[in-house]
């Protein structure tokens, strides 16, 4: 099982000090750390790293998760979802009307494309 977690200081009401996306997996011994500042992109790099190297694990989110969005972060999720044609698009919905799909996050107020929010990443 590998987990995805959030680190941030949730005493911080300005940003909530938001520090890294982390994922622990091969039973809790391994640790990999996306750190660079910007949480769009660690959390997008920590996906791709997660189902390019962990592609047979399950993947759960740990508690602070929800607990960074919840205390106000200022993203809100995108759903990577793929058309019948095999399209990849972002889905902006209520999480209840996604059946599939890997969630993404994206600064509040936008709304990129797919293609755009590889581009932001890269």
């Amino acid at each position: 099982m590998a987990i995805i977690s959030i680190n941030y200081d949730d005493g911080n009401t300005d940003n909530l000090g938001y520090q890294s996306v982390e994922i622990t997996y091969d039973k809790e011994t391994c640790n990999r750390k996306f750190d660079t500042g910007d949480f769009v992109k660690d959390w997008f790099h920590a996906l791709k790293w997660l189902i390019t190297k962990c592609e047979n694990e399950n993947i759960v989110h740990s508690t602070s998760v929800n607990h960074f969005i919840m205390d106000g972060a200022p993203y809100i999720s995108a759903y990577l979802m793929s058309d019948k044609k095999g399209n990849n698009y972002l889905y902006y919905g209520r999480v209840r009307e996604v059946q599939e799909g890997i969630e993404f996050f994206v600064p509040k107020g936008s709304q990129p494309t797919w293609d755009e929010l590889k581009n932001i990443c890269k």
